[in-house]
């Protein structure tokens, strides 16, 4: 699998801007130079749109789910870094383009309306409404409408580049089926690395507890599975001295929300599809190593002191209560180790009060030679309306926008927010750079709503010990069954 880009700061961008401003006031004589050569330009923005493009104040409409809109779009500048560098890339693009980009929001990213928010989209497009050039869904459920026909093939834009570095490394090869694709995520929103799975931890009960250093175990491979089971014991406390642990005792590691064990396929570099090859995708999951991975979930959940897996999830309703309860008890110094997302620095721990730290998720032993990382699938993908009357503009302003915000809003985010604002210790820093450096698309991970959910061999098995051989010997046939119709499908549209 390939990995994820490392996010790039245009420094070469800046210098050369200043390169350009020192030669501008420079003394001396030019005059033979300029009537010989012509001067040499250099386009200031990582793609390759023509220079001469001129939509003419036309306008670009975006549907975005409204309860994470701030991550893509916002009204005004306000001073917040992050804000500021939305508000501001947007606006360039839109003067470098000449177009007005209008963002409508709707309810769709909390799990009880996100049907509700899926038919609308279904809906406008078979009344033939052109009201949308693209929709934003979290990349989740975007496979389940490829097969209806309503979405272009953005492999035959003009303006979109999938190999420019600010889309998702890998999208062409784990997303698109039979020369089509029909959704396109990358650093148009920051959903993408908002949702990167990883841990934080409470350093002051590190110290407390005498615990080793965490990043130096990162950093000689030693960050395992069995480490964190380790830890976890040590830093706990059965409060309630009935060999139990609960929310009101002192927690090692706490998983909050039963969507971040996926986190583990791609920390342990297990996958359940890969291509054969004819290049077509072959369910391969269960080998012994898959069996001993998930059983060592079983025991890091289920069997190991201090370590709590309510199974909740912080898109049900029903369930923010329990989430809430959960991280203020990490936020308040109850928690050692908690499994989370890389915004959850920004969105829920900026408040605490002892130090912390980001780690990757655990290898599953020392013998796997890298980490790996990936990010909750509820981050945003854009798709583009057969119903667009004008593809070739709204391809020309994903593309403008994705490039500007790769330019601006990500390190705005990533290197002054998440990793100067937010983090504690320079280790920290280190931390995302490993992320964010060993992220990747799994396709069984994308596509998983839409072929079975195959993922629930994942779910099912690690909450019984020695169960996955026999849940795939009882699903297997159904689930390649599943991937077959579903390829097919796709197969069967034009274009």
């Amino acid at each position: 699998m390939k990995k994820a880009r490392i996010l790039s700061l245009s420094l070469a961008t800046l210098m050369l801007l200043a390169s350009c401003g020192e030669a501008a006031v420079s003394g001396g004589d030019t005059s033979a130079a300029s009537d010989t050569t012509p001067a040499e330009t250099t386009s200031p923005y990582l793609d390759d749109l023509p220079s001469d493009l001129n939509f003419n104040n036309e306008t670009v409409s975006f549907l975005y789910r409204e309860e994470i809109a701030d991550e893509f779009w916002v009204e005004t500048a306000d001073g917040d870094v992050v804000n500021d560098a939305i508000y501001n890339s947007m606006r360039s693009v839109e003067e470098r383009l000449k177009v007005n980009i209008e963002v409508t929001k709707r309810p769709g990213y909390m799990f009880n309306v996100r049907d509700e928010y899926m038919q609308h989209i279904t809906n406008t497009i078979l009344a033939g409404d052109d009201t949308y050039d693209w929709v934003d869904m979290l990349i989740a459920l975007a496979p389940g409408l490829m097969s209806e026909g309503v979405f272009v093939n953005l492999l035959d834009n003009q303006y979109i580049d999938l190999d420019k570095p600010y889309y998702i490394d890998g999208l062409v090869e784990n997303c698109a089926i039979d020369d089509k694709l029909y959704f396109v995520p990358g650093d148009a929103s920051l959903g993408y690395i908002k949702c990167a799975f990883c841990l934080y931890f409470n350093q002051s009960i590190a110290d407390d507890y005498k615990i080793e250093n965490l990043y130096n175990l990162v950093d000689s491979g030693k960050w395992t599975m069995d480490k964190l089971m380790e830890i976890s014991a040590q830093a706990s406390a059965d409060l309630n001295a009935d060999s139990t642990y609960d929310l009101e005792g002192q927690l090692g590691f706490v998983v909050p929300d039963w969507n971040q064990p996926r986190g583990i396929l791609a920390a342990t570099n297990s996958y359940m599809y890969q291509k054969d090859s004819d290049g077509e995708w072959q369910f391969v999951y269960g080998s012994e190593r898959d069996c001993d991975i998930v059983n060592k979930l079983y025991k890091l959940y289920y069997e190991t002191d201090g370590a709590l897996y309510p199974a909740i999830s912080n898109t049900t309703p029903s369930d923010l209560e329990t989430y809430n309860k959960i991280m203020n008890k990490f936020r308040s110094g109850e928690i050692f180790v908690i499994s989370a997302e890389m915004d959850d620095a920004v969105s829920q721990l900026r408040s605490m009060l002892d130090d912390y730290g980001i780690l990757p998720y655990p290898k599953f032993d020392e013998e796997q030679e890298n980490y790996g990382s990936s990010s909750r699938t509820t981050f945003s993908t854009f798709s583009m309306p057969v119903t667009c009357d004008n593809q070739d503009m709204a391809g020309a302003v994903l593309e403008a926008l994705s490039s500007s915000n790769h330019d601006t809003v990500l390190p705005a985010y990533f290197e002054i927010a998440l990793k100067t604002k937010y983090s504690r210790d320079n280790d920290s820093a280190r931390m995302y750079d490993i992320i964010r450096e060993t992220m990747y698309l799994d396709f069984g991970y994308v596509f998983n709503n839409a072929i079975s959910d195959p993922l629930g061999l994942l779910k099912d098995s690690m909450a019984v010990e020695n169960s996955l051989a026999s849940n795939i010997a009882s699903r297997k046939t159904a689930l390649e069954t599943a991937l077959t119709k579903y390829i097919d499908s796709i197969k069967e549209l034009e274009g």
